[in-house]
């Protein structure tokens, strides 16, 4: 029988390191004690607690600061690579490519924040919804 997915053992190292990242993250995100009156069940959310407050969230304080780890190291990994291929066309032409697809990471992981923006203003523009047009 053939597997569909193959799971190597640096693929689970990543994601259990991963998890251990994110986790205290996402366990340590409340604020403050919870106080809600006796015999009743209270949010654990805030009061302001959108969708976009979550989603703004996960981009600002998940995925930029790994993402910006992960560019960092491929930028040093691309370096590593042009200094190994010494004159070989082949390894320079793998060297330039994993470069050139770093840099375009890099935009992308970084204009993230001005996409996601750009998007949310032209939605709050065209449907003035109001839990989506807070700001932030």
């Amino acid at each position: 029988m053939k597997r569909i997915f193959k799971f190597s053992s640096p693929f689970i190292v990543l994601l259990v390191l991963g998890l251990f990242l994110v986790l205290p993250v996402v366990i340590f995100a409340q604020s403050g004690p919870i106080t809600c009156p006796p015999g009743t069940i209270c949010s654990p959310y805030p009061q302001d607690f959108t969708i976009v407050s979550f989603l703004n969230f996960i981009l600002e304080k998940i995925v930029l600061p790994i993402g910006a780890v992960i560019a960092v190291l491929f930028l040093v990994y691309a370096g590593f690579l042009f200094v190994t291929a010494r004159g070989n066309e082949t390894q320079l032409e793998h060297a330039k490519s994993t470069l050139l697809w770093t840099v375009i990471g890099i935009a992308i992981l970084f204009g993230s924040m001005a996409i996601a923006t750009g998007i949310q203003n032209t939605v709050c523009q065209i449907a003035n919804i109001p839990s989506f047009c807070t700001n932030r």
